[in-house]
This record gives structure tokens, sequence and C-alpha cells, in this order.
């Protein structure tokens, strides 16, 4: 395969020896000084870079810096090139980053073979990287289906179509999505990954929940409703469980917070627990208006399905008639922002 090196140094000989030597087999890209070759690596990366370390402006500890310094740069293996035989120059070339020195004279099977060497090992590490990155996204794909199989396997007694998990999930990207955007104290970028990827998994615990309950067309008895109540504790027992199974880093808490609490309200009139304001998981606030603006967009055997303003003004009714704050006010204040999104999803 053919590969770019990009030659820097202020003397124009230099850089035509080091171009004889390598042109054969490599495409080469050349830059008189320090400031030209970060212009050139802001359009064009190269496989490697022969640098040179003394030179006017910016010099070549200079350049290698800016390097490191860029995501998109900072892999590509860089090569001093000096007459200096100075081991602190070395030294300090190498902890910023160099690969290997080449001094002047050249000799051009050294120049060769370690530019071969060089290119073959980042050859080796890009190839490795991607296999990684292709075995990461594989495992990725399957603890999603995973989670999806667990959810829909807790909806199929009341004949809840794949649909509905789908919709809890998008409806809570967006609205978590928002709060990152307006409160970033509030979520961070893995704590957000994490709660779309769960809230799929908001009822698990329903598969222990007799079909003559879901699937009654009337209200429920109190008795019947306490039983309904447990989907949550159950829920969260069986994530707990399953957690035992997997690695640190399969950690299942904020699944755990969502399938517990998802029912649990602002002023702490809800359930398993009546917790209150604060004390309620912020990922569990965010499932609970996702969950019930799809309850309410949905027909069940015991109602209708209502519009989108007839869903919002329901959802909005929950935080002010007599007091009651059902949902977390920022949350909520959030989800009005986002409404056209949630009809579009539903829709």
């Amino acid at each position: 395969m053919n590969s770019t090196i990009l030659i820097v140094d202020d003397m124009k000989v230099n850089i035509d020896m080091l171009t004889s030597i390598l042109r054969e087999n490599h495409t080469i890209m050349a830059a008189i000084s320090g400031e030209n070759a970060i212009k050139l690596l802001e359009r064009r990366k190269p496989d490697l870079v022969l640098l040179d370390i003394a030179m006017p402006g910016v010099d070549g500890f200079g350049v290698l810096g800016y390097m490191k310094n860029r995501t998109e740069l900072a892999r590509i293996p860089v090569i001093f090139v000096t007459g200096e035989h100075d081991s602190e120059v070395e030294e300090r070339g190498i902890l910023m980053g160099a690969v290997d020195y080449i001094k002047k004279p050249y000799n051009a099977a050294v120049v060769s073979a370690k530019v071969r060497n060089h290119l073959e090992l980042k050859s080796y590490r890009d190839n490795l990287e991607q296999l990684v990155y292709e075995r990461t996204s594989q495992l990725a794909a399957s603890r999603e289906a995973i989670i999806m199989g667990m959810s829909l396997m807790s909806e199929s007694h009341d004949k809840i179509t794949g649909d509905h998990v789908m919709r809890i999930k998008d409806f809570t990207k967006v609205l978590a999505e928002k709060i990152m955007e307006v409160y970033p104290d509030i979520i961070t970028e893995e704590r957000f990954r994490q709660i779309v990827l769960y809230s799929p998994l908001h009822d698990v615990g329903k598969v222990g929940i007799s079909d003559t309950i879901l699937l009654k067309t009337g209200l429920l008895t109190p008795e019947e409703f306490n039983i309904m109540k447990t989907h949550t504790l159950d829920g969260a027992e069986l994530l707990r469980k399953t957690e035992t199974f997997l690695n640190h880093s399969d950690d299942l808490g904020v699944a755990i917070e969502i399938a517990e609490c998802h029912h649990e309200r602002f002023d702490g009139t809800g359930y398993p627990h009546g917790m209150k304001g604060d004390e309620i998981p912020m990922s569990a606030r965010i499932v609970a208006v996702a969950d019930v603006y799809d309850a309410l967009r949905s027909s069940r055997p015991y109602k209708k399905a209502y519009t989108h303003q007839e869903a919002v003004d329901i959802i909005n009714s929950e935080n002010s008639e007599g007091g009651k704050c059902h949902f977390d006010p920022t949350v909520l204040n959030i989800f009005q922002s986002v409404g056209q999104a949630f009809d579009n999803i539903y829709k």
C-alpha cells in the first residue's frame, strides 16, 4: 500500500535528499517550515511525518505539540530528523511522543528501514483498533437486542408491540438530550447514554403480573392495584439478579433506577417508596414523562387513545390541579419545548 509521508525541513536540500530515498515507494508531501507544515496538516493527514527539529519560527517541537493536541493528528507517527547529538533533545522528543530519530547525514538504508518499520507498526495498530471497534459495536448491538427482547417479553402479556418500547426509548432520548443541552450539569454524556439505553426496561417487572390484572378492561380493585404496583420492585430485583452475572463495566444501576422509580411522583405520592423531589433519580423522572405520554396516546382495554394536545393537557394538569406535582417541574418544562417532537415520534 502506498503511504503518504510529510517531510518538514527548512533546508530544501534535506527535503530533496529524503525525497530521493523514499519517493519510489511512497507519496511525498513537503513543508519548508513549521508554519507551512501545520497548514498542510490542517488539509491532509499523512501516514508518517519526518520532522526537522531546528527550524526558525515554529520548530519541530512546536509542530509535534500541535499534532499531539489534535485528536485527528495525535496518532500519526513522527520521526525527528536532526543533526543534534544532544541526549536531552532526544529525550524531550521521545517524551513528547516522537517514535524515533534519524540523524544527519542520512544513511539511505537506515532511513528506509525506520520508515518501513514505523509504517508497518501504524498499519498493525490501525487494523487492531478497527477490529476492536467492530467487536465493540457488535457487543453493543447484542446488548441492545437483549434489552429490547427483555422489554418485549414484559410487555407481551397485554399485547403491546415493540413500537411501544421503541417509542419510550425515542421519547426518553429527546427529553434527556434537551435536558443535557439546557442543563449540562444535570446529565453527563455517559449518563445520557445509559438512560436512553435502559429506558425500554422500565416495565420489565410486569413479566410477573398475571394476565387477569394486565388485561382487565375495568378499573382495578385496591388489591389488584397493589399487585400491579409490585412490578416496580420485581423489575428492579430481576435486574439486580441479572447484574450479578455481568462484569463491572456492565453496571445496570441506571436500569434498576428506572424500573424501580418511574412511578414515583415529585410530590411524594407515588410508589413504591413514596420518594419526593430530588430523592427520585433523574433517569426515572425523565422516563416517567415519556411513559405517561405514551400511555395517554395509546388505546388500552380500559381507555381510549388521546390526541397529542389532550395528552399534553392531562400531563400539565398533573402539576397544577390542587397543588399536585406528579412530574419534576424541570423535566416538564423541557417536555413543553419538545412536544412537537413527541407527536412526530408517536405518528
